[in-house]
């Protein structure tokens, strides 16, 4: 009995140490596996916060300007999030970056809706154009960074992409910084500058430049007021049929006396010819104080000028040379004339019968419009130059 109680006792304590030895195993897998999953979310949250961290450090280098990261944040928005990836090729696009602008192009293409986004398209595709060496493109850029078209107005690089054309000789660029810096909306404007900038379009035979150098002159803007200087560079640009500076010389002589009325006529006459209806209005108003005689001459003497110019025959100097000599002018060209050509002496001879060849017959023509005049007021007793022939305009072929 003893024996068997005691083996019971012992069956019994070792199923009761078997029991608590299994409850503690679990217990301790139970712990281990709670430890386990502890650890697997302490090194998920270690991960997210590191990637949280290397994002916010790539998202600051980007706004500090650091362009790998700009396009590779640009690319990665670009799979799930267009507006995000727009702002970051923007950011590129205006440090320059080509890849920038192709990028908001493209995205322009899936956007169609977004009108505002197709306007800054234009513009971007420009910039690349610029960025191939194409200097329309350069210059339509720089012009919508001065006027805000499809970008932010910016004065500051629209002048240094606007001056870097202009220096290297494309003449609208020129043109444009001439007029902008005497422009009101110029924070530092320059009337030298302004002057210099003509007189460089001028040296390239640019006919616009010519006229708007003269104007220069005639206004005192970046130099002292001089007429005879301003009076040379409109009709430098007029003798070569460049119809706005006929008109400008037209005006710039109608307070000059009967000479200086008679001058305006007759550009005023050629300009109105040749289609400008302004010039024709004022050259109707000139006509009024001036006698019957005198403008049926002047007429005549503007018929072989205008054949001339229509033709592109007309020499240098030819027709401020037969002025000086009409009217007695003292517009000095060689002190005025910044490219003095060097030609030989066939050459030169023969511009000098091309400018005794019209003086001639422009003297010719006055004469005998004159003579005209006498023996038609004894048949006519008025003539209504608003019915005139000449007023037809000249179609140039």
């Amino acid at each position: 009995m003893n024996m068997m109680g005691i083996a019971i006792g012992a069956t019994g304590l070792l199923l009761l140490l078997l029991f608590v030895w299994m409850l503690a195993l679990s217990l301790r897998q139970k712990r281990v596996e709670r430890e386990r999953k502890q650890r697997a979310v302490a090194y998920r949250k270690a991960l997210e916060r590191d990637r949280k961290q290397e994002e916010e450090e790539r998202v600051r280098k980007a706004e500090n300007g650091d362009l790998t990261m700009i396009l590779y944040l640009a690319k990665e928005a670009e799979r799930t999030n267009l507006r995000k990836a727009l702002y970051w090729y923007h950011k590129a696009a205006l440090q320059d970056n080509v890849t920038g602008m192709y990028g908001i192009v493209r995205l322009s293409e899936r956007m169609r809706d977004d009108m505002v986004l197709r306007e800054q398209a234009k513009f971007w595709k420009m910039a690349i154009a610029a960025s191939d060496g194409d200097m329309a493109a350069k210059f339509q850029m720089a012009e919508a960074l001065y006027y805000g078209r499809g970008v932010e107005q910016n004065f500051e690089k629209g002048f240094a992409i606007m001056e870097e054309a202009a220096l290297q000789q494309y003449v609208p660029a020129m043109l444009f910084l001439g007029d902008w810096m005497v422009a009101n909306a110029n924070p530092s404007p320059s009337p030298i500058a302004s002057t210099e900038w003509f007189r460089e379009v001028a040296l390239l035979r640019n006919n616009e430049g010519r006229m708007k150098l003269g104007l220069n002159y005639l206004n005192g803007i970046g130099v002292e007021p001089d007429f005879d200087h301003g009076c040379y560079w409109l009709e430098r640009a007029a003798e070569k049929g460049y119809v706005p500076a006929m008109y400008k010389a037209g005006e710039v002589w109608l307070d000059h006396g009967v000479s200086g009325r008679c001058i305006a006529y007759i550009w005023l006459f050629l300009a109105g010819q040749i289609g400008h209806e302004e010039a024709r209005i004022l050259r109707e108003k000139v006509a009024l104080n001036l006698s019957v005689d005198t403008v049926v001459g002047l007429q005549a003497l503007s018929k072989p000028m205008l054949k001339r110019i229509l033709n592109n025959k007309v020499g240098k100097h030819a027709l401020i040379k037969a002025f000086n000599k009409l009217y007695k002018r003292s517009i000095d060209i060689d002190k005025y004339d910044l490219t003095p050509e060097l030609t030989n002496s066939h050459t030169a001879s023969e511009e000098q019968h091309k400018e005794a060849d019209l003086a001639g017959m422009a003297e010719n023509a006055a004469e005998d419009s004159l003579h005209d005049t006498h023996e038609m007021k004894s048949t006519q007793p008025s003539l209504d130059f608003s019915q005139s022939p000449m007023d037809k305009p000249v179609v140039k072929s």
